[in-house]
């Protein structure tokens, strides 16, 4: 989906237990010697190949951007063809004609109106179907999978129970599972493990770390220390272009503004501030927010064209030295750009910012850090799928460690060796000849840098993240609070997320339309209050009111 499903942070799975309950049985307990096991010393209970007889499973999946770059279908990565070799199902990808969040629901729409669906289905269940799992399940449109994954994903049940958070986050309240998730673990693999638990951060603010030092500025931490840096970006010409044509603040369109209300301590959306739920722009602090961005924005801090500015547009803008901040992902924004702009200037320097913050509070991050699996995404069984047993136990082979090792680092020898018991990537990955980044090379082998279902071992991020610079600004991301991010599985009930959605539809609709607006001064900051009040017209209120039962049950859960 555009916009992420999420990245996961790793989880305190203990590698002895993982590996003692999926060494060498089958679901019924019997011991099978399987191709995978002569071939790999494998750990998985899952028989290989799957099939005596080759099948096809057809799947909708949106397509990858960093595999965009390179492919036209996921059929041409080679984990696939490498796991049709190993399991003999083939699968068929079925992908929306748009990488658009709308357009791919307006597809996945049309798909499920014509009943003609797919064996598996990549999806934002919670976030994106209209009365949530549940509703789809009761819909017939994908399967309830406990009895699958009890029967025939034993890799996947040992995951759940390694970790009572990785259960909690997926199941509905009733204890539903309803897909097979993207998740992660700590290093299967490596001998030694010193940090067995790390949490990555793949999102954050970055800066041009070279006009902080050349003005003699310190990295802003506070909004108060934002708005001296972007004035000094913006009159002193640090470019060096002699045009004072630097865009203090760029953000790729108002999605990416969007982020900067977070430090007031609110989100763009729901959040928890304790026990109590809350909606960010339905706060007073929204109003300060932006209030303050109006302020930034009249000023010329702000690039005048974020709202209608596109991924070239903000590439431009970027590697065309003129822009001084932004926000973006470690490594498809500031990883492709570190690269590319030290290879044309070596005098040029990126870092990364702490979450600001408003002077006198604290910095809270509303990212994720403690979730465990991709938040309401992943793959689901359809229910009108004739190989749900099949489907099922290919899935579950992303979650044995050979499956995911497989799954994360591709093809052993194309992609990868094996350094002392530990998964490196190859120089054709990490400084690939024909310039593409990390994770555009590596996506033409393996689904390592995000999506799908399959359990990703922190060792990629390590070296997905191998710059100097994303290392540092991985901990300046971390920085902050999370005590208030939402977490994932959070499940209205189905009448409760049908009406949900009918309100945060045009709450939505009419909160992003203001934001623009009142930064850009074309709605006063005097309309606020009217802004409110039709907000609360609209239903924010009972929105809230559903959000908060969920999030009751969620933490009632056991």
């Amino acid at each position: 989906m555009k916009g992420k499903l999420g990245m996961v942070s790793a989880l305190s799975l203990s590698v002895v237990l993982f590996a003692s309950v999926l060494t060498g049985c089958t679901s019924n307990g019997t011991k099978q010697t399987s191709t995978s096991e002569k071939n790999e010393a494998s750990l998985s209970s899952i028989p290989l190949p799957i099939v005596n007889k080759p099948i096809t499973l057809k799947m909708f999946v949106p397509m990858d951007a960093k595999v965009a770059a390179t492919m036209k279908n996921y059929n041409e990565i080679a984990v696939f063809k490498e796991l049709e070799k190993r399991t003999g199902i083939h699968i068929e990808f079925i992908h929306p004609a748009s990488m658009d969040g709308a357009a791919i629901k307006e597809q996945f729409n049309l798909m499920v109106a014509s009943g003609d669906l797919p064996d598996l289905i990549y999806y934002n269940w919670i976030g994106d179907y209209n009365g949530g799992p549940n509703k789809a399940i009761k819909d017939g449109v994908i399967l309830p999978l406990n009895d699958l994954v009890d029967k025939y994903s034993p890799n996947l049940k040992a995951f759940m129970n390694s970790d009572p958070k990785a259960n909690k986050q997926l199941r509905t309240d009733d204890g539903t599972i309803y897909v097979y998730p993207e998740a992660q673990s700590p290093n299967q693999y490596a001998k030694v493990n010193p940090n067995p638990n790390p949490a990555f951060q793949t999102f954050g603010w970055q800066i041009r770390q070279d006009w902080l030092e050349k003005l003699n500025l310190k990295s802003p931490e506070t909004i108060d220390d934002w708005y001296e840096v972007l004035k000094a970006f913006k009159t002193k010409n640090p470019s060096g272009s002699g045009k004072n044509d630097e865009i203090p603040l760029a953000p790729k369109g108002a999605g990416d503004l969007q982020n900067w209300v977070r430090a007031w301590g609110i989100n763009y959306g729901f959040y928890h501030d304790g026990d109590n739920v809350k909606y960010g722009p339905y706060t007073p602090e929204y109003k300060e927010a932006l209030t303050t961005l109006a302020k930034w924005y009249k000023e010329g801090l702000i690039d005048p064209d974020f709202g209608i500015t596109d991924a070239k547009q903000f590439d431009t803008k970027v590697m065309g030295n003129r822009a001084g901040s932004w926000t973006g992902s470690t490594s498809g924004t500031f990883g492709r750009f570190v690269q590319l702009m030290k290879a044309k200037d070596p005098s040029v320097k990126l870092s990364g910012t702490v979450p600001p913050y408003v002077t006198g509070t604290k910095s809270y991050n509303f990212n994720v850090d403690e979730i465990k699996v991709a938040s309401g995404g992943g793959v689901a069984i359809s229910a009108k799928s004739k190989y749900a047993k099949e489907a099922a136990m290919w899935l579950d082979y992303g979650y044995s460690p050979e499956g995911s090792l497989l799954n994360t680092f591709g093809i052993e020898g194309e992609s990868y060796k094996m350094v002392n018991g530990s998964p490196q990537l190859l120089p054709e990955i990490t400084n690939n000849p024909k310039g593409l980044s990390i994770d555009e090379a590596l996506s033409k082998y393996s689904r390592g840098s995000g999506g799908l279902a399959f359990v990703m071992t922190p060792e990629i991020w390590q070296q997905r993240m191998a710059l100097p610079e994303q290392q540092q600004i991985i901990g300046l991301w971390k920085a902050g609070s999370y005590d208030r991010t939402m977490p994932p599985g959070v499940t209205p009930t189905i009448e409760e997320s049908t009406k949900m959605a009918s309100i945060t539809s045009a709450v939505n609709t009419y909160r992003d339309e203001i934001f623009s607006k009142m930064i850009m001064g074309q709605v006063p900051l005097s309309e606020f209050d009217n802004y409110m009040s039709k907000l609360k017209a609209m239903g924010i209120e009972d929105a809230i009111k559903i959000q908060q039962a969920a999030y009751d049950r969620y933490m009632a859960r056991q």
